[in-house]
């Protein structure tokens, strides 16, 4: 097989629901030189059958225990072909022209290390695994943005549509996989601090990204307690970093999620799945 210049990776649990729409979504690039990495996370569904119904060469599919989509991507990673590395998460979808994209905007700037598109971006609420109410918060993605605001919390960075050498792993960056949660801001600002002018944000939207409440996901699982644990483990770990001068969201943050702990034990906020849905 020859090798790729774009290695997918894709990380995966109990989402033979949806993986589907994200498998096809690389499959029906313009762009046709990549492998896609599936690395399930020890699902129990019908995932591992579904996936091995693609018969195409450029899908690799790995299971692996249960360890979070650190570790998974992390997994993805050891074994990638590719010059650049890219990631999906199984429940979204990339747009066909994202790949020709990226790779032409990666070729026009050489000294890109990591970039971001932005995204069309909703905010699904789920009851009993009916989507009851959408919101959509394509806003979080804007215009204009820097590496600057990524350190200053200006957005919510996720890991699709994510885009960055592959050369990083075998410098010994990797996926926080202590974090709950926004491991993808982590190693965000772990690139943005070693790269400072290695970052490229790109302003058209490739990719559709849906976050979902009330299913299964690792952040309808969350408690308001947690994002507070979250905020602070990342602040301590990244305090020192140059690019963080002059930030507010910490300790605010913290505080803001430990009050709405206190408000939901007391009655007078609903579980945090619901929060952004009142």
């Amino acid at each position: 097989m020859n090798t790729p210049a774009v290695s997918i990776i894709m990380p995966t649990y109990n989402r033979g629901y949806a993986i589907g729409y994200a498998i096809e979504s690389v499959l029906s690039q313009t762009y046709d030189e990549w492998e896609l990495i599936v690395v399930d996370d020890g699902s129990t569904d019908n995932t591992s059958e579904l996936i091995r119904g693609y018969h195409d060469k450029r899908i690799t599919y790995i299971k692996q225990f249960n360890a979070g989509a650190a570790s998974a991507r992390n997994h993805g990673l050891s074994v990638s072909r590719g010059t650049l590395v890219a990631y999906l998460d199984s429940d979204n979808e990339l747009l066909p022209h994202y790949l020709a994209t990226m790779l032409k905007l990666f070729t026009r700037n050489p000294q890109t290390v990591f970039s971001i598109p932005r995204a069309h971006r909703t905010l699904e609420l789920y009851e009993n695994g009916i989507l009851v109410k959408t919101i959509d918060d394509s806003a979080d993605t804007p215009l204009g943005l820097t590496l600057k605001d990524i350190f200053m919390k200006k957005l919510h960075f996720d890991a699709n549509g994510f885009m960055h050498l592959r050369s990083l792993y075998d410098q010994g960056i990797r996926w926080d996989e202590t974090l709950g949660a926004m491991e993808d801001w982590d190693i965000a600002m772990t690139i943005g601090e070693k790269y400072p002018h290695g970052f490229l944000y790109v302003e058209e939207v490739l990719y559709n990204y849906h976050q979902r409440y009330g299913g299964d996901g690792v952040v309808s699982s969350k408690t308001y307690s947690d994002w507070a644990d979250i905020f602070e483990a990342i602040y301590r770990k990244h305090k020192n970093d140059t690019l963080l001068v002059g930030q507010q969201w910490y300790p605010a943050k913290v505080q803001k999620w430990r009050k709405f702990q206190q408000d939901f034990e007391a009655g007078k906020l609903p579980p945090y799945h619901l929060y952004y849905f009142q």
